[in-house]
């Protein structure tokens, strides 16, 4: 599979009518834009091909789209709908209720955000605020500590040896520390353990293990950091109840297609193995991963340079994803591609 990475997203672009895009990873590294997405997704667009851009943001998506604006890239001019899982939510809540009570398995009608909330999922809706003994549920916004974010490519055992980004979840978190002392993994650990004495229910609207942040300070530089997907996994492990909505999830895919008319055949573009690439295989669509932008060049760098690609994929797909999967699924694209974009015309 390794010998056969295509150059760019372009090159496959006319065996598809509609395009499924993530953002981060694909079209955006975590400071700007990639160089020559925002020419190549206009050209597609000018092509005929219909642009869907599906994010595990927890955004509503106007804030999302108001933010990439800022960058450049403008909706009916680079893409055609711009759906977030934070969206998603908002619309069970809101205009399927039924579905949202089932998706949750409680009629719920209370809810508390943990952690830095976006809150704006549940403006307008039936749901109301409450404290952690009285929620029906709470809500993981944006994991955060005392310090701030805590990184997950920098991560210690008790004994000081590095742990592995896919064995960061499954360990034990007290004993965690990064390279600098700081023990964030202990404070998520305690909030927890107060979530699981109640017995509640965590919402995950963004699955994502981890994702980039920049450096201040430095040359595009970026670390990895924490993110609502391995609270909500960590949570099932120590024994908790997770509910996740986004992608690898069915029920995003499927909202997409019903919000907007979206010609087939459809390709998935994405960055990451257990939910980009494991969702569009779910519900039967084919699967472009980017191997050289986003999550996935970030494994394959890290990993022993006496590895082949085609040994390095082999992990990517089977050791690591297993233990990130937060359901069952086909982590293996379609199509390997270097970047989405790498400048020329379609």
């Amino acid at each position: 599979m390794g010998k056969n990475i295509v150059k760019n997203i372009l090159a496959l672009a006319s065996n598809y009518s509609t395009l499924f895009v993530d953002v981060y990873g694909v079209l955006f590294d975590g400071f700007s834009m990639y160089s020559h997405v925002l020419n190549a997704l206009e050209n597609l667009k000018k092509n005929g091909k219909r642009i869907v851009i599906i994010s595990n943001s927890s955004q509503v998506s106007s804030d999302a789209k108001a933010g990439y604006a800022r960058r450049g890239m403008i909706q009916e001019i680079h893409y055609d709908k711009f759906i977030t899982s934070g969206e998603f939510l908002h619309y069970l809540i809101k205009e399927a209720p039924e579905k949202f009570s089932k998706a949750i398995n409680m009629n719920a009608m209370t809810y508390k955000c943990i952690f830095i909330g976006n809150e704006s999922v549940f403006h307008e809706t039936f749901l109301q605020k409450a404290d952690l003994p009285s929620a029906d549920f709470l809500y993981v916004g944006i994991p955060r500590v005392s310090y701030g974010s805590v990184r997950i490519d920098d991560v210690l055992d008790a004994s000081g040896r590095k742990v592995n980004i896919e064995d960061v979840v499954c360990s034990n978190w007290n004993e965690l520390r990064d390279s600098q002392g700081r023990k964030g993994f202990k404070e998520f650990q305690y909030y927890l353990e107060k979530c699981l004495e109640k017995n509640k229910t965590l919402l995950v609207a963004n699955p994502d293990i981890f994702s980039t942040q920049g450096i201040a300070n430095h040359d595009r530089g970026y670390v990895l950091i924490v993110t609502q997907g391995a609270i909500g996994l960590h949570y099932q492990k120590m024994g908790g109840k997770t509910i996740f909505l986004g992608k690898p999830y069915s029920g995003i895919f499927k909202y997409a297609q019903q919000i907007i008319d979206c010609p087939k055949p459809i390709l998935m573009v994405g960055d990451t193995p257990w939910t980009d690439i494991a969702g569009a295989n779910a519900v039967g669509i084919d699967s472009a991963m980017t191997v050289s932008t986003g999550i996935a060049s970030h494994l394959i760098k890290s990993m022993d340079n006496s590895f082949d690609i085609e040994k390095k994929l082999d992990y990517l797909f089977g050791g690591i994803s297993e233990k990130m999967l937060v359901t069952r699924g086909n982590t293996k694209p379609t199509y390997l591609v270097h970047q989405f974009a790498t400048g020329g015309a379609i």
